[in-house]
């Protein structure tokens, strides 16, 4: 049993006490002889039914993260502490709120600031599209919908030129067509992404709302990151399980019953708009923990205490294949994609198009992906490495003002020890 003094940030690495294993007290008792029947020989025959291990890590962490030190875990100490002077650095840059740090299953670092602690939620942002991601993918599990399922069927506002061959996988994608600007060019206060959460016509029912947006590209045509895709997507999901099972409770209890309390995320919290959506493109809270056991799901290829969560090939699917869309142009269209990173189903991965002389992020290898958010909220998981990485932060709209991810992922990694070092 591991008690962990978690930290500020002028702790620099987390104390780990560990308490000696409790054992049964002897109490002196005489036991009782009973005869040994046969149907006792057999039960002691039966094999001992266990939980199979991760792929990474000796333990699943439902309950609660256990604890390493950096030594332990494989990191020199007085370079991963030039990661932590440049994560909380106090020059006014950026603004970090949290961070952890998890290799195959460990916390080796914790730490917050500017009054958060780990049980004081924190805004999701976009961290909440690729939940909705994983909740699809849960769903898709679950027989409720699939990659094929196509919204006009559940939203006849849909049956127009364009709009009526969208699928699951186009919205997962980004990928719809819809006429829709995360950000507007010109004003950040005339964006859509705004809009589509606070206008007249959109608190009522967003995914209506999105179902009645302006078509711009066919399905494919263009990659266009926007909130609109995931609140589409949790719309679609709340008409067909209201078809297939008769029930809104259903709907209702479907992130909790499907991922959260398996996972046993119990801090997360997800906004609803008039209609029951779930607002899957920026409506969610939680702790810093409790989110990378995402991180911890798709690492281990969406499966839980032995108990797959996802379908088969959908981590590969969400966080290792670019969108379609992405691939098919030699230069971008306008300023549709915001950056310069590599998408595949709700998750920004680490993949050179061809439209970019490298990757989005030099320093960290090919297979890592993210879950990202305004004001720098990052999530980086990097199979090939075992990591977790959770940094939320209130970073400015400035690019001076941000977090530069690339740098924090090679400060990371070049604190790691290699064999034979």
């Amino acid at each position: 049993m591991v008690n962990s003094v978690t930290l500020t940030r002028r702790h620099q690495f987390p104390m780990t006490i560990t308490n000696p294993t409790k054992t049964e007290a002897n109490m002196n008792l005489k036991p009782k002889h009973r005869p040994i029947t046969w149907i006792m020989l057999f039960l002691l025959s039966l094999p001992v039914l266990s939980t199979p291990a991760p792929q990474y890590g000796d333990y699943w962490p439902t309950k609660s993260w256990k604890r390493k030190s950096l030594e332990d875990a494989g990191f020199d100490r007085a370079k991963f502490q030039k990661l932590l002077d440049y994560v909380w650095e106090d020059e006014g840059n950026h603004f970090s709120d949290a961070f952890v740090v998890i290799k195959d299953g460990y916390i080796v670092y914790e730490g917050y600031d500017r009054g958060y602690n780990p049980t004081k939620k924190h805004m999701f942002w976009s961290f909440s599209k690729s939940l909705t991601s994983t909740l699809i993918g849960a769903a898709i599990q679950k027989g409720y919908v699939d990659l094929k399922t196509k919204a006009v069927d559940y939203y006849p506002e849909m049956n127009r030129e364009k709009a009526r061959d969208v699928t699951m996988r186009h919205i997962l994608n980004m990928s719809s067509g819809f006429k829709f600007y995360e950000e507007n060019p010109v004003n950040i206060a005339l964006s859509d992404s705004i809009f589509v959460y606070y206008s007249r016509s959109a608190y009522k029912d967003v995914a209506l709302k999105v179902a009645k947006t302006k078509m711009k590209y066919a399905p494919d045509e263009q990659f266009n990151y926007g909130t609109h895709e995931a609140m589409f997507a949790m719309g679609i999901l709340k008409k067909a399980m209201l078809k297939k099972t008769g029930s809104m409770k259903a709907y209702e209890n479907f992130p909790w019953d499907a991922l959260f309390d398996p996972l046993n995320m119990k801090s997360v919290v997800l906004e609803r708009d008039l209609s029951k959506t779930f607002l899957g493109g920026s409506g969610g809270w939680g702790v810093a923990t409790d989110y990378a056991k995402l991180g911890f799901l798709m690492l281990n290829d969406g499966v839980w205490e032995g108990k797959r969560i996802l379908p088969k090939g959908w981590v590969k699917f969400a966080t290792q294949t670019v969108a379609p869309a992405l691939l098919k142009r030699e230069s971008e269209d306008g300023q549709q994609r915001l950056n310069v990173e590599s998408y595949g189903a709700m998750w920004w991965l680490n993949k050179k198009l061809k439209m970019n002389k490298q990757r989005p992020y030099p320093s960290a290898p090919d297979d890592l992906y993210q879950a990202m958010g305004f004001r720098g909220q990052t999530m980086g998981v990097i199979p090939s490495k075992g990591l977790i990485i959770v940094r939320m932060g209130s970073d400015g709209r400035k690019p001076k003002r941000k977090l530069k991810r690339d740098k924090m992922y090679k400060l990371l990694l070049s604190s790691m020890i290699e064999e034979g070092e």
